[in-house]
């Protein structure tokens, strides 16, 4: 019935999209809709005798971490995670693009969730003709495969076949995560949006291992990397960021910093390479190869932008992940900008 009313609440929001946005909301319906119908319960899956036995593992894990996330993290009470998708391909493809001359993100406006600085799509065919409308309008692009995706608590969010591969932090910090932006979202605010949830999901992975395994243990040691990772790697991207947004500031045309902006580029994958041996696990792994552009920096530093504020709030809050996720809910709650602008600065 939630995937109807949901149809009917989309197709209701077609003319406030902009004859632009109509076509594409329709199609992210569809696909929605097929994914929402064609799933099938949990409880299913898990008497499947061909499937096996270490992927049941992973589907209670998934369902031990929601509980977790609910009960001791006050994050929403959904159905997510109680039904099962199979799907052969990467779940969604999602473009990023900035401009060439400035740390600028493109950003999209739609209904109800308002300003977004990225498109998702279910098929590589959307994303790349995207992609290349982007391009021939003048701007730097990022094409990235995401993992999994939230719908605000609007649906409920499958398990992804994809996701029984994965280990046992990356499943939790990933929930967690999702379940976040399902708890609390600020309209128009794209990167607090990810950056609460990124911390969340970091840090709560490492509490619910901490919790479950003991202290100290092998289990709970990946997400603790995971977590140091992400800071080294928040570092480097704020580095970066600073060092290009000085260069952009200079008195001088577009075309020199488009040309300039490459011998940056270059120094800081330089940079990044020196660091490799600090990194504990693969989450970064490849990056010194991957061609830079202010696209690709600004879609990483979306999710890992000064994480210091986070574990500031964290500790003030005596180390209790329910206090963040009930200070952001009763910003949320009151509508109080003057809060919220506070915290970003």
């Amino acid at each position: 019935m939630k995937s109807i009313l949901f149809l009917i609440l989309l197709f209701s929001l077609l003319p406030l999209a902009g004859c632009g946005n109509v076509l594409y909301l329709s199609k992210l319906g569809w696909h929605q809709s097929f994914i929402t119908f064609q799933s099938v319960p949990v409880q299913e899956v898990l008497r499947d005798e061909a499937l096996e036995d270490e992927a049941k593992k992973k589907i209670h894990i998934i369902q031990e971490v929601k509980r977790y996330g609910e009960e001791r993290l006050g994050l929403r009470r959904t159905g997510s995670y109680t039904k099962y998708f199979e799907v052969k391909r990467p779940i969604l493809h999602v473009i990023t693009a900035s401009e060439k001359n400035r740390l600028h993100l493109y950003h999209w406006n739609f209904p109800v969730i308002g300003k977004v600085t990225y498109k998702s799509f279910f098929t590589l065919e959307g994303a790349l003709k995207e992609k290349g409308v982007l391009e021939r309008r003048g701007y730097d692009t990022y094409l990235q495969q995401a993992a999994a995706y939230s719908t605000l608590g609007w649906l409920k969010d499958p398990i992804f076949s994809k996701m029984l591969k994965w280990d046992e932090p990356t499943l939790a910090n990933i929930i967690l995560h999702e379940m976040v932006h399902a708890t609390v979202y600020f309209k128009g605010e794209t990167d607090l949006n990810e950056q609460l949830a990124t911390f969340i999901g970091n840090q709560g992975s490492i509490n619910f291992l901490t919790e479950k395994y003991g202290s100290g243990s092998k289990e709970a040691a990946p997400a603790i990397d995971y977590q140091g990772d992400a800071l080294l790697f928040s570092r480097w991207i704020d580095q970066a960021y600073k060092r290009l947004s000085e260069f952009y500031d200079q008195p001088i045309s577009k075309e020199e910093k488009v040309r300039g902006r490459e011998e940056i580029f270059q120094s800081i994958q330089e940079k990044f390479k020196e660091m490799q041996d600090q990194f504990k696990t693969d989450c970064y792994k490849g990056f010194e190869r991957k061609k830079l552009n202010n696209a690709v920096l600004t879609a990483h530093r979306r999710y890992l932008h000064h994480p210091d504020r986070f574990e500031a709030l964290y500790e003030r809050l005596e180390r209790d992940l329910k206090k963040v996720v009930e200070f952001f809910k009763a910003i949320q709650g009151s509508g109080d900008k003057k809060v919220l602008t506070s915290f970003l600065e």
